[in-house]
């Protein structure tokens, strides 16, 4: 304790204060480093990060805590973030992330008799008819004691029926709550989500990794995963005291994806396909997503003329002429980067140049609803392309490549040397950060266990998330890499 209390002096800058205290809010330390100190100089960081046993990546923030904020732009998908959530997203578990959504869920009255509830992250929506409750998506898994209780909090009536809009795991995980509060409950969803959670299941390694996440965490069998009770295939239409709700599929961010429109109220439920940016229809990491099907349900729904728009992110709007101007904007910016990739591909464009060139119309690129926060218009037409065409990149050499490891080594020989080529990368870095970071992965490739380039991986990467150009998918891929640096320096006693 006397060690931890010496630390406290030196432990936090104004970014460590709200950055590494979040970082490590489980822990008595965390505690101490949030009410310490404003000023600390990078050793001092590393000295905190010292005492630290989690996760490589985390460590990597605490001793970069400039880049805590860079990631929470986008991180959060419009409500408040939580790293105990967003690191367990599977964890129903996982005490901290559940006691982060316990104090951080929030209900705001949407309507006569509608709510929705902000989760860290994800939204639910919660309905009461004359029957009972709907509820709308469930939140991740460790907010699954948190929505019950919110729900609690404002009708003590059963819940009738669960609808969810798509399998993600924001989304589905915390049914389990609700149905041990309400076990008559129907759940419906798409008849596509069953082979989606079955994925789950069958790729739980590799969606761990690309997730983040602990593996002993997702589900390992059928029977860790709370199942519709009902699915159905375009559109269904409920009566529920006496109320009509209408699902209506469309691909978009899933291939299972759906809104709710409940027009007895002029309420529209619309799960991701509207979240007050960008959408994440370009995710490098995910299963494709489908920007032509995502533009015509947002013209379907802004024909519906709704009055409340009750989202999955961010905050609803009560305005129909703002509802209607923003779901036909991101109609109209999604159909620019298909024209604009489709025309494209069929002038036989190499696929990267087709990428290079794309861009939104000035007056779509400025709309305060299509902001750049998780991907970027580029990402969009690169998931357009792949949907489209096959997995090769026009280049020949790429049809059957040399090894990483031997083109690295090539290129390293070509500048002089692997010390030449970091050299060169710490120059080019102050004038194109983009190409440094192919540098240094050429670098990395040629020898990932030399210590200068460990460091040169680790600046790179963190010029790469400091820039403002970056989006929030792209960060999150560059501290992986930096934290791959920085385990290696570890392991070499640095």
């Amino acid at each position: 304790m006397a060690k931890i209390k010496s630390l406290i002096g030196y432990a936090a800058t104004a970014l460590v204060f709200t950055g590494v205290g979040v970082m490590l809010s489980d822990t008595e330390l965390g505690d101490q480093v949030r009410s310490s100190a404003k000023v600390a100089k990078q050793s001092a960081l590393s000295t905190v990060a010292d005492q630290f046993s989690g996760d490589i990546r985390e460590r990597v923030l605490i001793e970069n805590p400039e880049l805590i904020q860079r990631v929470m732009v986008g991180g959060g998908f419009g409500g408040n973030f939580s790293k105990n959530i967003g690191q367990h997203i599977f964890g129903k578990n996982y005490e901290p992330a559940i006691q982060d959504a316990l104090e951080m869920t929030e209900v705001k009255q949407a309507g006569d008799r509608m709510w929705i509830i902000h989760m860290p992250i994800v939204n639910s929506i919660l309905l009461e008819t004359d029957e009972g409750l709907v509820v709308i998506d469930t939140g991740m898994a460790p907010a699954g004691p948190a929505l019950i209780k919110a729900i609690r909090s404002v009708s003590d009536k059963p819940i009738h029926t669960i609808i969810i809009t798509h399998g993600h795991t924001d989304h589905a995980y915390g049914t389990y709550a609700l149905v041990e509060d309400s076990p008559n409950a129907q759940i419906i969803a798409h008849e596509n989500i069953i082979p989606r959670f079955e994925r789950y299941i069958k790729l739980r390694g590799s969606l761990a990794n690309y997730m983040s996440q602990p593996e002993d965490e997702l589900p390992a069998k059928k029977d860790d995963i709370i199942w519709p009770t009902r699915t159905f295939k375009d559109r269904l239409e409920l009566t529920i005291g006496g109320e009509a709700f209408v699902l209506q599929h469309h691909r978009g961010e899933t291939d299972d994806h759906l809104y709710v429109w409940i027009p007895g109220r002029k309420a529209i439920a619309v799960g991701d396909f509207y979240q007050g940016f960008l959408p994440n229809v370009g995710n490098g990491k995910r299963r494709q997503r489908y920007v032509e099907d995502w533009a015509v349900a947002m013209r379907e729904m802004a024909e519906l003329k709704p009055e409340v728009l009750l989202p999955s992110h961010g905050v609803g709007i009560t305005t129909g002429d703002e509802i209607q101007e923003n779901f036909v904007v991101l109609a109209e910016a999604l159909e620019s980067i298909t024209e604009q990739t489709l025309d494209g591909l069929n002038q036989g464009v190499r696929k990267d140049l087709i990428v290079d060139g794309i861009a939104l119309p000035e007056e779509l690129a400025n709309h305060p609803t299509l902001q750049v926060k998780y991907v970027s218009a580029k990402d969009i037409s690169k998931m357009l392309i792949k949907q489209y065409t096959g997995w090769w990149n026009d280049i020949p050499s790429d049809w059957s490549p040399a090894p990483w490891a031997t083109r690295g080594a090539e290129i390293a020989g070509l500048a002089g040397g692997v010390d030449q080529l970091v050299v060169r990368a710490r120059e080019v870095m102050k004038t194109d950060l983009a190409l440094a970071s192919h540098m240094a992965d050429w670098a990395w490739m040629a020898d990932s266990d030399h210590p200068e380039v460990q460091q040169l991986t680790i600046d790179v990467y963190r010029a790469r998330v400091s820039d403002p150009a970056t989006n929030t998918q792209e960060m999150l891929t560059y501290i992986d890499q930096m934290a791959r640096a920085r385990q290696k320096q570890l392991e070499a006693g640095r």
